[in-house]
């Protein structure tokens, strides 16, 4: 029994793959903020959208935006302190990816609702695939590693410290 106990001792397994997305989140989040997000600062697509009377104008792109880039930045930080907690192997990391894998569900399910659906009626008529994706990721993300990490031999005995 000590020897099945000690073979999940450790950093290995499907554990891998949770570290390598922690790794892989933050690198592709801040290219996504970037590509979508600068040209709407440098190209001045912000006054237009801000500025009641032009074409675009909406009294709610200016808090979506905001929701959106504080969000990510958020969910970075979030994902940089997850993996000092993973390579401390430290007991609340098991707590702290479930909050952070709910709460990128509910701002990624959000987000999806706000900006394409309830929100703003020119992003409603144009369906956002790449929204849909990222929110089917985040279901089948939180739908999978959640138990995982609640219920993983794994997960209770590598997180002790």
């Amino acid at each position: 029994m000590a020897e099945t106990e000690k073979s999940y001792n450790g950093i290995g397994g499907w554990l891998i793959m949770p570290l390598l997305g922690l790794f892989v989140a933050p690198i592709r989040m801040v290219f996504l903020l970037q590509r979508d997000f600068s040209p709407i600062f440098i190209e001045g697509i912000w006054n237009e959208l801000i500025t009641p009377g032009t074409e675009v104008y909406h009294p709610l792109w200016a808090p979506l935006v905001i929701f959106k880039i504080a969000g990510n930045i958020i969910f970075i930080i979030f994902s940089l302190v997850l993996l000092w907690f993973f390579f401390r192997k430290s007991r609340f990391l098991p707590k702290l990816m479930v909050v952070c894998l709910i709460s990128n569900l509910v701002f990624v399910g959000g987000d999806f609702l706000l900006g394409n659906i309830i929100m703003i009626p020119a992003v409603a008529k144009n369906p956002d695939s790449e929204s849909l994706r990222e929110l089917l990721r985040s279901i089948i993300g939180a739908a999978v590693w959640v138990p995982y990490f609640l219920i993983s031999k794994r997960v209770k005995q590598t997180f002790v410290k």
